[in-house]
């Protein structure tokens, strides 16, 4: 009875694991989404330095995005997620 309990406790987190490696990949490619959307105000552009600024963080969260889905897929097979 207590190894089935420790069985279904692994196969649980591996579960957890899993989603929440999906959520990290989607809250990254979401804040460079929300950076890239910064680059405007009311359809008219920022100035200069606030836009290099939001696209400089926007490549940041992406690039944290990508190496993320990297490095999941390298320790995990069957992950896979679209960026």
């Amino acid at each position: 009875l207590r190894t089935k309990a420790l069985r279904d406790r692994w196969a649980e987190e591996l579960l957890l694991v899993g989603h929440e490696m999906r959520w990290t990949i989607k809250f990254l490619a979401h804040k460079a989404k929300t950076w890239l959307g910064r680059t405007t105000q009311n359809g008219k552009p920022v100035e200069d330095g606030l836009r290099c600024y939001a696209i400089r963080q926007a490549q940041m969260y992406k690039q944290l995005a990508e190496d993320a889905h990297a490095r999941f897929a390298e320790v995990n097979r069957t992950f896979s997620h679209n960026l």
